[in-house]
């Protein structure tokens, strides 16, 4: 049986999905997300992402329909090879209102202890950029999720520790004049609104943000549920949805949410056992 996204993923980190959101469902992400883009800039609200749009602050039905569209969901399953899949987060990417740089990382890095376990399986776990306006963000380098990083790459990301997760774009090109294009591999990942970038969060990666960008791109992920409870990496993040433990504002969460969502519950009860009391209190 053939399975070409799974080994398009496994080949090479990523795979896009080209307008894997339909227009319709496109504007009214739109729609939902316009208090937060509204309030970038603002000092309400920091650049470069809003972390947890399912917060009941925020919330717009929209979410819900986009986190089970089943072409996603499907594609999903199919590059992780199993349909126990656990949610993994909702958040929207915004940009800046400066020109900046996220700089060249990978989620865990060369060293850590849990990677060369995590090497060797390279398709447990998916992160996705999907956009809803143009986005030239992000920067990928191809098939560095199956192993350890080169000399060249660790050398390149090197020169830049000094500037922390984020910096001005100046700053940056002050220490190479081209700091994304010039990271050895490094490619360019466009997308148009309604697509959407699947790929592995151990591979390198790094973002351009420009203020001239109208930035809206939705940031979330599955894992493997089954990972959560063998690697401690599988398990980051997981309190950063108190609120759906107590999860009525959803309605009927849908068919694919419903399940991912509840296995990702029990992680969290497991793990973060405190989490159902403050879930009871923001109720």
């Amino acid at each position: 049986m053939s399975f070409p996204l799974r080994d398009a993923f496994s080949r090479d980190g990523f795979i896009v999905l080209r307008g894997g959101i339909p227009m319709p469902l496109v504007d009214r992400l739109r729609l939902g997300l316009d208090p937060i883009i509204g309030q970038r800039g603002q000092g309400r609200l920091g650049t470069g992402r809003h972390q947890a749009i399912l917060d009941p602050a925020c919330y717009h039905p929209s979410f819900k329909d986009f986190l089970n569209l089943p072409q996603l969901n499907l594609a999903a399953e199919e590059v992780i090879g199993t349909s126990e899949l656990a949610f993994a987060g909702l958040a929207v990417l915004i940009g800046s209102v400066d020109h900046r740089v996220c700089n060249w990382h990978r989620d865990f890095k060369d060293g850590y202890h849990e990677l060369p376990a995590l090497l060797d399986r390279p398709n447990t776990c998916i992160q996705f950029n999907c956009a809803l306006y143009d986005d030239r963000s992000l920067w990928i380098v191809p098939g560095s999720h199956r192993r350890a990083s080169t000399a060249g790459e660790s050398a390149f990301a090197r020169r830049f520790e000094d500037l922390g997760f984020t910096s001005p774009y100046g700053l940056a090109a002050a220490i190479d004049p081209m700091p994304m294009a010039s990271m050895p591999g490094a490619i360019n990942v466009h997308l148009e609104p309604g697509d959407c970038a699947l790929y592995n969060p151990l591979m390198w990666h790094a973002a351009e943000y420009r203020p001239e960008w109208k930035r809206a791109t939705l940031h979330g992920g599955w894992r493997q549920a089954s990972s959560m409870y063998e690697f401690e990496a599988m398990r980051w993040g997981i309190e950063h949805n108190p609120w759906l433990l107590e999860p009525a504002y959803l309605g009927n969460p849908g068919e694919f949410l419903g399940p991912q969502m509840e296995r990702y519950n029990q992680a969290a009860l497991r793990f973060h056992p405190d989490l159902k009391a403050s879930a009871a209190a923001a109720g």
